[in-house]
Order: C-alpha cells, then sequence, then structure tokens
C-alpha cells in the first residue's frame, strides 16, 4: 500500500476515534461551578444537560421524589416536632423542612435536612412567595422527577404517596391535587383570567418536565413577582401558572386531605389509603372507633399525628412509650 495512502487512513481512523471520543463525553457532559445555597452555604453544583423529551424508565421510588414541608420557626415545636416524631421517620432522605430561622436542635434531629430560606417570618405575600420560590428552586437541584410539597399541619404516608405519582407518567406535565373551589378569576396585567389551583393545605405533586416549564415565573424571585402582579396568594399563584399561563389540566385526587374539611367525618377504615391529612384547631382526624393502634392523650397529642401514625404503624418506636 502506497505511503501516502496508509497515513491518510491512519489520520481518518484517529479523527474518528476523536469524534466518537467527544460524542459520548458530551452525552453526559457536566459542567461545574460554586453557587450560594438557599442555607447560605457555598456548595459545588452540576449542570447536567435535561433532556426535552425524558424517557419513562418505569416506577418511581421514594427516592425519586423531593418531599417539601413549608413552616415558620414559631410553629416548629407546636407543628414539626410531631411531623418529625411520625411520617418523618418514613422519608428522611427524601423530606426537607423549609423554614425562616435558625433551629440547630431540629436541623440536628432532621439530619440537616431544615433549611432557612431567609425570606421572613410573615404571612405577607412577599415572604410567603419567597419561601415557597426558594422551595422550587431547590426542587430542581435536586434533579427528582417529582416535588411533593405540603405545609406543616399535613400528615404524609409516604408508601401511599409513592403509590399515587406512579399513577401517572413523570415525564408528561402533571400537577396532582385537589380543589377547593372550581374556578378563580383574577386580573393580570390588566387583563382577566381564570385559573384553579391545587389547594395548598392538602399538599400537591409537580413532575419535573411541568416543574421546568414554570420558571419563567416561579422561583425565589420570580414567584414574587408573579404574586404581586396578580395579587394572590403564593399556591394560588403555582396554579395560575400552570392552568392558566401553560393552559395544563390540574389532575385531581381525593386522597389529599386538608383542614378545610371536616376531617372527623374521615373513615378510620380508609385512613391507610389516604395520602395526606390535615390538622387544625378543633378539626383533626378521629381515631376514637379505631380498633387498633396506640392512643395519645389530646393535650400529649393536640395534632393527633402521634395517634394516627400508630394506628397506620402501630410497630413505630415512637407506639411503644
Amino acid at each position: 500500500m502506497p505511503r501516502n495512502l496508509t497515513l491518510v487512513l491512519l489520520g481518518m481512523l484517529c479523527l474518528c476515534i476523536v469524534l466518537i471520543y467527544h460524542s459520548a463525553n458530551r452525552k453526559h457532559a457536566v459542567t461545574s461551578y460554586i453557587r450560594t445555597s438557599p442555607i447560605g452555604k457555598e456548595v459545588i453544583c452540576r449542570d447536567v444537560k435535561v433532556s426535552d423529551k425524558p424517557v419513562n424508565d418505569g416506577i418511581s421510588t421514594l427516592d425519586d421524589i423531593f418531599i417539601s414541608v413549608r413552616t415558620s420557626r414559631k410553629f416548629h415545636e407546636p407543628r414539626v416536632v410531631p411531623i418529625v416524631k411520625t411520617w418523618f421517620n418514613l422519608a428522611k432522605k427524601q423530606t426537607y423542612i423549609f423554614t425562616d430561622g435558625e433551629d440547630d436542635k431540629l436541623n440536628e434531629t432532621t439530619g440537616g435536612h431544615v433549611i432557612n430560606t431567609h425570606c421572613g417570618p410573615t404571612k405577607s405575600q412577599e415572604h410567603l412567595s419567597c419561601k415557597t420560590g426558594t422551595v422550587f428552586d431547590t426542587y430542581l437541584a435536586s434533579g427528582k422527577k417529582w416535588w411533593c410539597r405540603f405545609d406543616d399541619d399535613n400528615y404524609v404516608n409516604p408508601p401511599r404517596l409513592v403509590h399515587l405519582v406512579n399513577g401517572y407518567n413523570w415525564t408528561q406535565n402533571i400537577c396532582i391535587g385537589r380543589l377547593s373551589v372550581p374556578y378563580f378569576t383574577a386580573v393580570y396585567h390588566d387583563r382577566s383570567e381564570t385559573y384553579q389551583f391545587a389547594h395548598g393545605g392538602a399538599g400537591c405533586c409537580i413532575s419535573r418536565p411541568l416543574a421546568l416549564k414554570m420558571k419563567p415565573w416561579c422561583g425565589r424571585e420570580n414567584l414574587v413577582v408573579t404574586t404581586r402582579e396578580a395579587a394572590m396568594a403564593e399556591d394560588c399563584a403555582l396554579g395560575f401558572i400552570i392552568t392558566n399561563r401553560l393552559k395544563i389540566d390540574l389532575t385531581l385526587t381525593d386522597l389529599l386531605h386538608s383542614s378545610m374539611e371536616t376531617l372527623k367525618d374521615l373513615n378510620p377504615d380508609t385512613l391507610y389509603e389516604q395520602v395526606s391529612i390535615g390538622q387544625g384547631p378543633d378539626n383533626t382526624v378521629n381515631l376514637d372507633k379505631a380498633k387498633s393502634g396506640k392512643k395519645f392523650n389530646p393535650n400529649v397529642d393536640p395534632t393527633r399525628f402521634m395517634s394516627l401514625h400508630c394506628f397506620l404503624y402501630s410497630t413505630a418506636s415512637i407506639c411503644k412509650t
């Protein structure tokens, strides 16, 4: 074989090897950078290219769900502690508590899963939007398939939560929730708009593709702007973004329960099936007729979360005290 031809063939072979190498690495390429996390610490983050058309890779597990609990410093003892004593133990790695004040004891108890958003402690539109927007940003950074958001007055049954999201394809635009009223109206940019929203007090779950589409209106800064321009609460704004801006229908379920319902009317025999159950003053689940599980004195267990947990999981450590 002529020497020149041999050199050409060797050159082409080298070029092919280089192209194949770069193609393979580009597929999995990540960019590392430093950013400040919501808790004020510098962390190394990695940008992973997310496909516009993610592939459904089968059944979702608990590790595929980012569970957020939104609270305020003043509610750590009366509301968050009962959660940490009960259902949090079934989803320690997946659950994060977003608050507005430091609490070293609670942070240690939860294994570092308390995030101070530094958004402010009031129920003002700006503070709550900042807090929920921070939760949204943290979820996106997690890379998980589902964001399931709850308040500090929700008891959540993690195995049932996994069962719920597995009824849907996470690669689609999905928001699973429960309505409080059929429709709302708002004036947005001088136009009257109609929308629906999944009542935040009952909890809701949002798939990653949908969350990515929400970014122009959501996030720590953007959600504050959206709620101010639309003059609405932040949980309403999430529904407004989804059903009005993105024209995506909610996926409704009756397995999420808030304190807007008369919770004592829930049949104890169906509690095993529920995903979330709220609580409020003089409005808690009634376990008086439950045939099993340890029942705590209401003075010790005002939320009834400990009694409910022992009804559902009688072998839990708290039920043996």
